[in-house]
């Protein structure tokens, strides 16, 4: 045993390696979750594109806030449903490079604008990329690994969307601190992106296709050699034959299998379940407007609010990896799931419970509201933040799993955009409010929770009588 594992290892070198290339589109991503808060509390920023152009009305300034972010998760949504189509077109690699040059592009478009449409045109190209790559990179990552590290392959993406918005976060304090009064301070990050992307497209290019997609394509040969150069020597050549039969005698599911078949619609909609109770912990609101957050809490200082975000976000990455090192195989997903809402809701109810208090923000209360943002963005890294990846790919059945993806995480694209156009409006007249209303929706995800089946230790093969018994 000892021996094979060993070849397993040593031989898993090239997927290794393919997955954390793929998984720099993770990083771009992230990057651009962590440099959007920044960026928005930049004074040059909201100068030129928000307070000149509409100097005297505030509502105005906080729609065009909101349809900042909102623009780039619409298209987000766009991109993530359309990703099976043109995964299928493109192939998974060309589609992760096509998507790449896009973002490289929209970027730019920001990094030069000179006037808001110009600004939302970029925000538009790059958010259609990132809903296109954040699919079809795990879809990517899936085909390429051997069934022994997959789980742990597909985990590079998830660290890298964290590593990248770290440096978002760090970035956009380190040009707000040096760079104060001009346009460079927000114009940086965005050119780092495009420098990232090129980068990104370079390392991408000698990547090997995804042997799924050369036998789509009737390409047998070359996808045995692929499949033998990612998954080892010829000594697992009758394993890759029937990997490569059982790939190629699966047929594609429909919607209509998915959201009604008697087969897959129940872990379809669990999934569906599964990302609509992520995104109504608030996730996505802390995370791009934590900056505004920190100042109404008593940050006067732009630079400083950025900085307590950077810090919530190496509290994100420390808490991700132990618990993709550990935790959500140890204690299972639906524990996970059930701890994290429980001290999810307890943190934002803490938060909202300070900021209705009102009056002079002191110290004390500055730090409770640090302290249990930060409590809370711990326990949703560690717990629906992996799981939310993890629990749909693992139940969803492999004829129906690209479809299906596309469809859950599309959705949840929606479901971001809707809560960034929304939240700008909301944290303008209550804060306290907004903390209170995802407070009640984590604890009320508790109770869906308690009625989804557990996966820790389940084979693959033997996940489906699971739901079939519901």
């Amino acid at each position: 045993m000892v021996h094979d594992h060993t070849t397993t290892s040593s031989s898993s070198k090239g997927a290794y390696l393919s997955s954390m290339v793929a998984a720099i589109g993770g990083f771009l991503c992230g990057f651009d979750t962590g440099a959007t808060g920044g960026v928005l509390t930049m004074a040059p920023f909201r100068q030129r594109f928000f307070t000149n152009e509409h100097p005297s009305s505030s509502s105005s300034s906080e729609y065009l806030e909101g349809s900042f972010l909102a623009t780039y998760l619409m298209m987000a949504a766009i991109g993530s449903f359309s990703s099976g189509y043109f995964c299928d077109r493109w192939g998974r690699k060309y589609t992760i490079i096509h998507a790449s040059w896009l973002f490289c592009m929209g970027n730019l478009c920001i990094a030069v604008g000179s006037n808001l449409s110009l600004v939302l045109v970029g925000r538009m190209l790059a958010g259609g990329a990132a809903g296109l790559m954040s699919n079809a990179i795990p879809i990517y990552q899936v085909e390429i690994a051997p069934p022994q590290v997959r789980g742990r392959l597909m985990s590079f993406f998830t660290l890298m969307s964290i590593m990248g918005q770290v440096a978002g976060y760090f970035v956009t304090f380190g040009t707000s601190y040096l760079m104060t009064s001009t346009d460079w301070c927000w114009r940086t990050p965005y050119l780092l992106q495009c420098f990232v992307s090129l980068v990104f497209i370079s390392c991408m290019l000698p990547m090997p296709l995804s042997p799924r997609f050369l036998i789509a394509q009737g390409r047998i040969q070359q996808a045995l050699a692929t499949l033998k150069e990612l998954h080892g020597s010829i000594a697992e050549y009758d394993s890759i034959q029937k990997e490569i039969s059982m790939i190629d005698t699966t047929e594609k599911a429909t919607l209509t299998d998915l959201m009604l078949g008697p087969v897959h619609r129940y872990q379809f909609w669990i999934s569906v379940f599964i990302v609509t109770a992520t995104s109504m912990t608030g996730t996505a609101a802390v995370w791009y407007y934590a900056p505004q957050i920190f100042i109404a809490a008593g940050l006067t200082n732009v630079s400083s609010s950025i900085a307590a975000t950077a810090g919530s976000g190496i509290v994100s990455l420390i808490a991700t990896a132990i618990s993709l090192g550990w935790w959500i195989d140890h204690l299972g997903r639906r524990r996970l799931f059930l701890w994290g809402s429980a001290v999810m809701s307890i943190s934002l109810f803490t938060v909202g419970v300070v900021f209705a208090h009102g009056g002079d923000p002191s110290t004390a209360a500055l730090g409770m509201i640090i302290i249990s943002i930060y409590v809370f963005i711990a326990a949703f890294a560690a717990t629906w933040g992996v799981g939310t990846f993890v629990y749909p790919a693992e139940i969803l059945s492999t004829r129906c799993r690209a479809l299906g993806l596309a469809v859950v995480y599309g959705l949840s694209w929606v479901y971001s955009t809707l809560i960034g156009y929304g939240v700008p409006f909301f944290l303008s007249r209550s804060v306290a409010g907004v903390f209170f209303f995802f407070a009640a929706c984590t604890a009320t995800s508790i109770i869906g929770v308690c009625f989804i089946p557990e996966t820790k230790g389940v084979a693959l093969e033997e996940l489906q009588p699971l739901f079939h018994s519901l």
